[in-house]
């Protein structure tokens, strides 16, 4: 009989642990996420990112992007935003120019980058038919 109570005693623990698991709240981290090698286009062309998921619904929910390098050089400027991934890439938070090698910029972003799959855009600073590469790293969310 204590056998089988210590038995129901461990299989109340391990539900409590499953059911307490299941109620953890999932939610946005301040990572890193690695852009690599690339390109700034010619007169102001945009390039884009691959998509992660905008989870918040707030717009104080600041964006971040960090310039690590660029073929530019030293101190260069590049242009970066927030686009919503579809075929427009709608922007959706202000254009920033962010100096290479400055660190992390947070920025926020508008209501339309609520709950959506968002890009991080790019462009190179000035008008010239030049093409340069850049690095650096960048998070849809960091609350």
């Amino acid at each position: 009989m204590e056998l089988k109570k210590g038995k129901v005693a461990v299989l109340f623990a391990a539900a409590a642990v499953v059911v307490s698991t299941a109620c953890v709240d999932v939610s946005a981290s301040n990572d890193a996420v690695a852009f690599t090698n690339y390109r700034l286009k010619p007169r102001y062309a945009n390039t884009y990112t691959t998509s992660r998921y905008r989870q918040t619904t707030n717009p104080n929910n600041k964006w971040k992007v960090n310039l690590a390098y660029s073929t530019e050089g030293k101190g260069s400027l590049a242009t970066f935003w927030l686009a919503k991934a579809n075929s427009a890439h709608t922007i959706v938070s202000g254009t920033h120019k962010v100096t290479q090698g400055s660190g992390n910029h947070y920025f926020a972003a508008t209501s339309g980058a609520s709950m959506s799959n968002v890009c991080l855009g790019m462009e190179n600073n000035n008008y010239t038919t030049a093409e340069y590469r850049v690095s650096g790293y960048w998070d849809e969310e960091t609350d």
